[in-house]
């Protein structure tokens, strides 16, 4: 679990920063920074769509009382952006996303006459470096001090890096040679390249917050550990679409 946890407490630590910026508000006038941000803080939440197209989901689909839905869930996430002039952004994202469902067998049960239970978890944490283009300006100079922030601003963006995974059953399984039900977990874990396209667009608040509406595709797969010796490689591929803030500093 530590993997998790440590990706959790990065992304706390980043909505701390965010509940502490509105102090940073008193660099800014009425409807007016003092300068164009250099810096953006975002946060966001929501959902993220697995693919789950590969052999290890179509036999736990087909074994189990699962759908292709059960391996998608909510997710969170978190980008700081740095300027790279009035159009472009370079930014460093970070992610986090988990499905947990339980089943049963769809043709067995056990001596008992009940059903042979298990929980399937699949988590997901992209870490990505990212280039963002605004497809208009994202705001006007008045005079030498003052800066204005546009309405609505469009943008687009594309990056990589690195994904964690882990996907793990555990509970009761049967023995297809003996038909023996026994009790074990099975876990696949580890770190792998990834790549993800973006677009959303801004919507300014204040001066100084947006709220800003994305949808990204990450596409990711990864060769699974022993436990699951014999399958293809993991698909790690997904839709997410998110609603958050972002903070210009």
């Amino acid at each position: 679990m530590a993997k998790p946890r440590k990706t959790t407490l990065a992304l706390a630590t980043v909505l701390a920063l965010g509940f502490a910026l509105p102090a940073y508000a008193q660099h800014g006038g009425d409807g007016y920074l003092f300068h164009a941000p250099s810096v953006r803080l975002s946060l966001r939440a929501g959902y993220d769509h697995a693919n789950a197209n590969s052999d290890v989901f179509d036999q736990a689909v087909t074994d189990l009382s699962l759908n292709k839905k059960d391996f998608s869930g909510l997710t969170l996430g978190g980008e700081i952006a740095f300027a790279l002039g009035s159009r472009f952004d370079l930014s460093i994202d970070g992610g986090y996303s988990r499905a947990n469902k339980g089943s049963d067998f769809r043709h067995f049960i056990d001596n008992n006459n009940l059903p042979i239970e298990q929980t399937t978890t699949f988590e997901r944490a992209p870490i990505m470096g990212n280039l963002r283009f605004y497809l208009t300006p994202t705001g006007r100079n008045v005079g030498r001090l003052a800066w204005i922030p546009n309405k609505v601003v469009p943008w687009v963006g594309a990056g990589g890096g690195t994904m964690w995974y882990r996907f793990r059953q555990q509970g009761d399984f049967v023995d297809f040679q003996t038909s023996n039900v026994f009790a074990s977990s099975f876990s696949s874990t580890g770190w792998t390249p990834a790549a993800q396209g973006m677009a959303g667009v801004d919507v300014s608040i204040t001066p100084l917050i947006a709220l800003r509406g994305e949808g990204r595709y990450v596409w990711a797969k990864a060769p699974l550990g022993h436990d699951f010796s014999g399958f293809n490689r993991i698909d790690l591929s997904g839709v997410q679409g998110t609603l958050g803030l972002t903070f210009r500093m």
